[in-house]
């Protein structure tokens, strides 16, 4: 019996829920429709008043957290002075926003999570601006288009990589002496071949268009023009005691060869320590490990060495090569010391030695400046192929569904059409009470 009364409470209640929204059915849809419209209109407007961009950082080195070329990368140059104030000036909103309103309307942070349990070195990041600080003639996303693209052409521009080495001021060179512009240019072209060894490295299997260059044959020849060009006339000047004042110049070899000579002995010092060290050693303070061997015949066998007296030795073999180094460039000023007193005078027969060697000058400069060139050339080229992907963004794109966020508002009118649906209901029951 209790069953029955309670399948009829259950049937009258089903009944008024059906007779409250059947007598009040136009009610119901309309306020469930504008719901809807007003929810996805407010959700579109409020989209509007705000943009989203990721950055993406796809290099080598940056998951180091590095720039391209080794410098500490820093998020927050995103929101530098120089960074904003070229954003506004492409907008043409200066004298109209400040780089400080600008810096009040964004944010940026780190994709992904950055809890104390998975600390990592972020390559993504989210960049959002508000519209509280823009004029109504320019929306939020293209000034977040524009500061985006202004980052990425300042990121390219000053950390592209280090190229220091092409930059070649010949402007002084008719200051220095015959023997000074050897000695400049060989410090040049050890730089340029250890910048192109660099190269080669990180190109790695990227495969050149440019034809007949790559970063390997622009090293060999710049390697060629050393070898023939430069030694040449290093050769001809030193021989031929040839230099533009040699009162000056011996004045200057002898500062060098002082200053080498402090080197020296402070080189000197240092290896006769680590000497030392290396005779009083205890054999019982030193540490041995067991590491893998192949002998004569190619059988693998267990080699004890041991640590503390292997850093000692590489120590002291790293000074004395200092002190080999030294030895030589203090030979090489006391030479040309000696040969300024044997200098011959541009006047006269001489002169056709002077004038040739100005000549091989000039032919240096011209080979040299032609090598750059082609290493500009191929390095843009690859450097147009990895800046392409080094550094990416995107705005967040809203289609119909998503800009107006229809789920988000066919569930408010789902909540409205519940609560239509409880009101009338309880207005009917408190009738048939």
């Amino acid at each position: 019996m209790a069953a029955k009364n309670k399948n009829r409470g259950i049937m009258k209640m089903i009944s008024l829920i059906l007779t409250a929204v059947w007598q009040n059915k136009l009610w119901i849809i309309f306020l469930v429709g504008v719901t809807v419209v007003f929810t996805a209109w407010h959700n579109a407007m409020t989209k509007q008043q705000s943009a989203k961009a990721s950055l993406a950082l796809r290099y080598e080195q940056a998951y180091e957290g590095l720039n391209p070329n080794g410098t500490r990368f820093n998020i927050n140059e995103l929101l530098s002075e120089e960074v904003l104030s070229k954003t506004i000036e492409k907008a043409g909103l200066t004298g109209t926003v400040t780089t400080d309103d600008l810096l009040d309307c964004l944010a940026v942070s780190a994709s992904g999570s950055q809890s104390a349990k998975n600390m990592y070195i972020a390559t993504e990041y989210s960049v959002q601006l508000s519209d509280k600080c823009l004029p109504k003639r320019i929306s939020p996303n293209n000034m977040l288009t524009l500061l985006m693209e202004t980052y990425r052409q300042y990121f390219l521009e000053h950390y592209g990589s280090n190229d220091s080495a092409l930059n070649i001021n010949w402007s002084d060179a008719n200051d220095w002496e015959y023997l000074e512009f050897a000695d400049i240019m060989s410090v040049k072209v050890n730089n340029l071949i250890t910048y192109l060894e660099d190269l080669r490295q990180e190109s790695g299997m990227y495969q050149y268009h440019t034809e007949g260059e790559s970063f390997r044959s622009l090293s060999e020849s710049i390697s060629n023009f050393r070898d023939i060009y430069l030694n040449k006339y290093t050769s001809y000047v030193t021989i031929n005691h040839l230099f533009k004042n040699s009162k000056n110049y011996e004045s200057k070899l002898k500062y060098r060869r002082f200053l080498t000579g402090q080197t020296l002995k402070s080189n000197e010092d240092r290896y006769a320590i680590y000497q030392d060290a290396l005779n009083i050693y205890d054999e019982s303070m030193i540490t041995f490990v067991m590491v893998p061997l192949y002998d004569g015949a190619k059988g693998l066998y267990m080699a004890r060495t041991a640590i503390g007296m292997d850093d000692l030795t590489e120590q002291s073999k790293s000074y004395a090569e200092k002190i080999e180094v030294n030895a030589k460039e203090i030979k090489v000023c006391d030479l040309n010391i000696e040969n300024t007193a044997k200098s011959t005078s541009k006047t006269g027969s001489e002169s056709d030695k002077y004038a040739f060697a100005d000549y091989m000058i000039q032919e240096i400069q011209s080979h040299l400046d032609s090598l750059i060139l082609r290493i500009q050339a191929v390095k843009k080229e690859y450097e147009d192929y990895r800046d392409k992907n080094s550094i990416q963004y995107s705005l967040s794109t809203y289609g119909l569904f998503s800009g107006y966020d229809v789920k988000k508002a066919v569930m408010a009118g789902a909540l409205m059409g519940l609560l239509c649906v409880l009101y009338y209901t309880v207005r009917e029951y408190s009738k048939q009470e």
